[in-house]
C-alpha cells in the first residue's frame, strides 16, 4: 500500500503539473527581478553622466532664477548635513534629535526639521566611506527605484505584470517625484505609501489577511514614513479620513462587515507606530527647541496652492508640451517651481474620470478615483487660483490652517496624494481597456473605434508625462583644496564663517559635512522658533517661507557678513552700513562666543570688506587656498586686535 500511495503521487500527470506551477513560479519571479533591474537602470540614467556616488554635485532645478540652480542652494545641500549627523550622533554619543553644532550656541531640535533620521541610518555606511554628498546621490537614485519598484509589487495584486509594471513607472519617475526629486529626498523616498495603501486595501476589501498581522504592518511602515518625512503620511492620513467617513455614511447599514477589520486591526497599529517613533514623539512635542504652532507663518504656507489649470498645463519637466505653456505653469504656486506637483495630463485626467464612471463597482477603482480627486480638490488650498490668480472663491482648505499638526501643510504638496491614488485607478482601469482591446468577439466598428480610442488615451496619458532628461545637476563652486584648507581648524572648534550659513547660501553646512562634523557653526539653515525676525514679517519677505535664522546678541558683525553676502537689497536682515560698525565688534563677538576659527571665501555682494575686515583684526590666514579664494584664521584668546 506504501508502494502504491507512492506511486499515485508520483504519476505523470501530477508530476508535470507539479513542473508546470514551479516553472510558473520561476518565470514569474525572473519578471518580477527583471522589472526591478530596469527601475533601478533608470533611476542611474535619467542623471546621467553624474554617477549614483558622485560626490561633489547636487541636483538642481530647470531654472536659474533666485540661485535655484546652485549647488549651495537650500534643501539638498541641507539633506546633506542631516545625513552626515547621523552616523555622527550614533558614534559619539549624541543625541539624533538635538544639536548646537547647527546655530550655536543655541542649537536646534532636528526633531522639528526635515532631518530624515531613518535616511541617514540607511546611507551611513556610504556617508562614513564616500561621504554625505555621495550619500545623498546614492538615496537619491534608490528613491526613484524604490518608489516605482513598490508600486509595482502592490498593483501585481490588482493587475497583469506589464500594467504594473507601467504603473510603477509613473509613479516612481511621475511628475510629482520628477519635480520634488530635484529639491526634497525626503519626499520623494516614497516606497512606503503604497505600501500603506495596500495595508488599508487589504482591511477594507480584500480582507484574507488577520487584522492582528496587518495592523502590526501599518503600525511599522507609518512609523518608518515619520522618520523619512511625516508630512506625506500625513497628508495621505487626511484624504484616507475623508474617504473613511464617506463610506461610513454610505454603509451606515453594515458598518461591522465594512470597517470590523479595519477597527481590529487600529491597537495593533498604534502600539507598532509608537515602538517605532516614540523617541522621535517625544522630541517633537517636548524637548528643548521643540516648535509650537506651524513651521512657518499661516500665511506663508497657504501662499503655496495648487492652480485649477496645474493639472493639464505641462511644466518645464516634462518632455511634452509648448514654450508658452512652459512658461503658464512657472507662474503657478507663487512662482515656486518645486512645489508645482499637481500636473497630471489632459489625457491621464479624462482617462480618470472615464475609469473611475466606467469601473465604479470595482471597489479599489472607485475609492481611488475619489481620493485622488479630494486630494486634488484640497490641493488647491484657498482662496482658488486660476491662471496665476487669485480669485474671490473660497475653499474649504483654509479650515486645516486652524486645526493644529494640519496648520503645516502645504497645499500643493497634496499632489503627492493626487498622484498614488490616481496611478492605482489607473493602472486597473488600463488593465481592463486592455482586455477589451485584446477581445475580438466585436468586429463592429463602434467597437474598433473604441479599442483605437482606448489605445490613444494610453499612449497619450503616458506620453504626456515623461520626463525632460537629463536631470539637472550642480558642482560646487567653492576651490578643490577646501578640504585641506578647513583641516587647520583644530577639532570641535567654534567657528564664524563667511558666507555666514543660511537658507540659500549653505556652503558652509556642506563643509561642516564632509569635515566630519570637526567644528560647529553660528548661523545655519534649519527651522527654529523664532525663524522670523520683525524686519523680515514687517518687508513681507516671511509670508514667502524664508527661513530667517535669529541673529545673537551684539548682532553688528553678523549683520555686517550679511550685508556684504546680500547688498544693499538684503532680504534677511536689515542693512547695517560699514561706516557704523561698532570698534572692536569683531574682537567683542569673538570673545564672548568663545569663537576659536573664522572662515572667508570669497563669495556674495562684496566680499572685499570682509576679507579687508578679518585681514585687519586677525593678521594673516594660518592657511589660504591655492585660489586665495579661502581662509582660515585661528583666534586664541588675545590674538584679535582692532
Amino acid at each position: 500500500m506504501r508502494w502504491y500511495a507512492f506511486a499515485v503521487a508520483q504519476s505523470p500527470v501530477e508530476s508535470d503539473g507539479a513542473t508546470a506551477e514551479v516553472a510558473s513560479r520561476r518565470r514569474r519571479r525572473l519578471v518580477i527581478a527583471i522589472c526591478l533591474v530596469v527601475y533601478v537602470v533608470l533611476a542611474v540614467a535619467v542623471f546621467w553622466p553624474a554617477v549614483p556616488w558622485n560626490n561633489s554635485r547636487l541636483p538642481s532645478t530647470p531654472l536659474g532664477t533666485i540661485g535655484m540652480s546652485s549647488y549651495g542652494y537650500g534643501d539638498p545641500a541641507q539633506m546633506t548635513w542631516f545625513l552626515a549627523w547621523v552616523p555622527f550622533a550614533l558614534s559619539h554619543g549624541l543625541s539624533l534629535f538635538q544639536t548646537n553644532y547647527l546655530d550655536y550656541p543655541l542649537g536646534v531640535n532636528l526633531a522639528s526639521n526635515t532631518s530624515a533620521p531613518l535616511l541617514g541610518l540607511l546611507a551611513s555606511p556610504i556617508t562614513l566611506t564616500l561621504g554625505p554628498i555621495a550619500a545623498f546621490n546614492v538615496l537619491l537614485r534608490l528613491a526613484f527605484a524604490s518608489s516605482a519598484a513598490s508600486m509595482f509589487l502592490v498593483l501585481r495584486n490588482w493587475c497583469r505584470w506589464p500594467v504594473a509594471f507601467v504603473g510603477g513607472l509613473t509613479y516612481g519617475f511621475g511628475p510629482y517625484m520628477v519635480t520634488q526629486g530635484q529639491s526634497h529626498l525626503n519626499l520623494v523616498f516614497a516606497p512606503i505609501p503604497p505600501l500603506i495603501v495596500w495595508c488599508l486595501y487589504e482591511l477594507l476589501f480584500e480582507q484574507r489577511r488577520r487584522p492582528l498581522r496587518m495592523g502590526v504592518l501599518l503600525g511599522l511602515l507609518a512609523g518608518a514614513q515619520v522618520l523619512i518625512a511625516p508630512e506625506p503620511l500625513a497628508l495621505l492620513a487626511l484624504v484616507v479620513l475623508i474617504g473613511l467617513l464617506g463610506m461610513a455614511v454610505v454603509a451606515r447599514n453594515d458598518l461591522r462587515s465594512q470597517f470590523g477589520n479595519l477597527a481590529r486591526a487600529a491597537g495593533p497599529a498604534i502600539v507598532a507606530f509608537f515602538v517605532v517613533d516614540g523617541w522621535y514623539a517625544w522630541s517633537l512635542l517636548f524637548a528643548p527647541g521643540h516648535l509650537v504652532g506651524p513651521v512657518l507663518p499661516t500665511e506663508a504656507l497657504q501662499l503655496y496652492r495648487a492652480d485649477l489649470l496645474g493639472p493639464i498645463v505641462p511644466t518645464l519637466n516634462e518632455a511634452l508640451g509648448p514654450y508658452r505653456l512652459w512658461g503658464i505653469s512657472e507662474r503657478f504656486v507663487a512662482g515656486n517651481v518645486t512645489e508645482n506637483v499637481t500636473y497630471m495630463g489632459v489625457a491621464a485626467l479624462g482617462l480618470l474620470v472615464f475609469v473611475a464612471i466606467r469601473w465604479r463597482r470595482n471597489r479599489i477603482v472607485l475609492f481611488s478615483s475619489i481620493l485622488s480627486f479630494v486630494a486634488l480638490f484640497l490641493s488647491l488650498g484657498s482662496p482658488l487660483d486660476i491662471d496665476a490668480h487669485a480669485t474671490r472663491i473660497r475653499l474649504p482648505e483654509a479650515l486645516l490652517a486652524h486645526i493644529p499638526v494640519l496648520d503645516n501643510v502645504v497645499p500643493a504638496r497634496f499632489g503627492f496624494v493626487v498622484w498614488l491614488f490616481a496611478v492605482i485607478a489607473l493602472a486597473i482601469g488600463a488593465d481592463h481597456l486592455l482586455r477589451f482591446i485584446a477581445d475580438r468577439a466585436s468586429l463592429t466598428l463602434a467597437a474598433t473605434l473604441g479599442r483605437a480610442g482606448a489605445v490613444l488615451a494610453l499612449l497619450l496619458a503616458v506620453a504626456m508625462i515623461v520626463p525632460r532628461l537629463p536631470f539637472q545637476t550642480h558642482s560646487a563652486g567653492f576651490p578643490p583644496d577646501t578640504e585641506t584648507v578647513l583641516n587647520a581648524i583644530p577639532s570641535g572648534s567654534i567657528t564664524l564663517t563667511y558666507p555666514y550659513a543660511t537658507s540659500v547660501d549653505t556652503e558652509v553646512m556642506s563643509w561642516q559635512a564632509q569635515d566630519e562634523m570637526r567644528f560647529r557653526i553660528i548661523g545655519g539653515y534649519a527651522t527654529v522658533q523664532a525663524a522670523y525676525n520683525s524686519f523680515a514679517i514687517a518687508a513681507g519677505y516671511g509670508r514667502y517661507g524664508l527661513e530667517f535664522q535669529p541673529l545673537l546678541p551684539k548682532p553688528a558683525i553678523q549683520e555686517f557678513l550679511l550685508s556684504a553676502q546680500y547688498g544693499h537689497f538684503d532680504i534677511f536682515y536689515p542693512q547695517v552700513s560699514t561706516d557704523v560698525l561698532p570698534r572692536r565688534a569683531l574682537c567683542t563677538f569673538l570673545a564672548t562666543y568663545h569663537v576659536h576659527a573664522v572662515v572667508y571665501w570669497k563669495h556674495g555682494y562684496d566680499p572685499t570688506v570682509v576679507r579687508e575686515l578679518f585681514g585687519s583684526d586677525l593678521g594673516k590666514p594660518v592657511r589660504t587656498s591655492h585660489n586665495g579664494a579661502l581662509s582660515v584664521w585661528l583666534t586664541p584668546p588675545g590674538s584679535c586686535r582692532p
